[in-house]
């Protein structure tokens, strides 16, 4: 159950990703999803806050978008 989170939607060049930030019953947690390809790029990762959150969720954004994923 989601208790607080963000999201956004991110498309650059041929990606569709979204972005989560989410605190849930079991903590707080960044991820990534591939809109395009309906796959995970990152599952639930833990995280300290929401913000730490955001930032994580950008930087596996930003590593599969450069394909270091």
């Amino acid at each position: 159950m989601l208790d607080e989170g963000v999201w956004a939607e991110v498309k650059v060049r041929n990606e569709h990703l979204r972005l989560f930030a989410e605190h849930n019953a079991q903590g707080v947690q960044a991820s990534v999803y591939n809109v395009i390809s309906k796959t995970w790029i990152a599952l639930s990762e833990s995280v300290a806050d929401l913000e730490q959150g955001k930032e994580r969720a950008e930087v596996h954004a930003r590593e599969s978008s450069e394909g270091r994923t």
